[in-house]
């Protein structure tokens, strides 16, 4: 192996604790950030983190099989154990803290910041536990549905749900299942007991056909037209 091969295997082992732990983290939390040289920077930083966590198991690896390992001679068994555990543990070091930041621990809140969300439309779309949404199309017709990380209960089979899309994707929102409506006023249509009635299928919504987005959070509904 030539010195650049070298070169560039050590580089990208050096990356790769950066890379698993911010898969991890936007697996759960989403993206985060906006541009390439920001994710760059990220992922070199948290290298740089693990690499110093690691410090001590590295050298004391290369300390006492560096010469096994370029002769390629058989290693005892546990030393195999060292670079699972060494992509592993940023891999889970990630996905507990995205899980933290969308589950809104105190603890993720303040180690993420305030400006987390690259765009206004996933901060208002990220993490929302449940409740309604209604738009108001360009047309001028309102359309709406329940918005929840967890399953309306409706379609439990298919696990089904709403979902937005996040940056840098295009804005889109899924709504699922959608909730019967007047479509000029945007008043929900609701059963005895006060709670909307949910509509048969989902529907789909591109954001340059909204104009106007609107959260009801499901502790404050009052089946009323706010």
């Amino acid at each position: 192996m030539t010195s650049g091969a070298i070169a560039t295997s050590l580089l990208a082992a050096a990356l790769l604790p950066g890379a698993l732990f911010q898969w991890g983290f936007e697996r759960n939390a989403g993206r985060y950030g906006i541009g390439l040289k920001d994710r760059i920077l990220r992922v070199t930083g948290t290298s740089a983190l693990f690499l110093a966590m690691f410090a001590w198991p590295l050298h004391w690896l290369y300390a006492n099989y560096w010469d096994q390992i370029a002769a390629g001679k058989i290693l005892p068994r546990l030393i195999y154990a060292i670079p699972i555990i060494y992509l592993l543990i940023p891999s889970i070091i990630g996905w507990i803290y995205g899980s933290s930041l969308k589950k809104e621990k105190a603890w993720a809140r303040k180690l993420a910041g305030t400006n987390r969300f690259p765009t206004a439309w996933d901060y208002a779309l990220s993490g929302r536990k449940g409740g309604w949404i209604r738009c108001q199309l360009k047309s001028g017709i309102w359309v709406g549905g329940l918005f929840s990380d967890l399953n309306s209960g409706e379609d439990v089979k298919s696990h089904k749900r709403s979902y937005a899309s996040g940056y840098p994707e295009a804005h889109e929102l899924y709504l699922y299942p959608t909730v019967l409506m007047d479509r000029e006023t945007g008043e929900f249509k609701t059963r005895e007991d006060g709670q909307p009635l949910l509509g048969i299928g989902g529907l789909l919504l591109f954001g340059e056909e909204i104009a106007i987005v609107e959260f009801i959070d499901t502790l404050d509904w009052n089946g009323e037209h706010a």
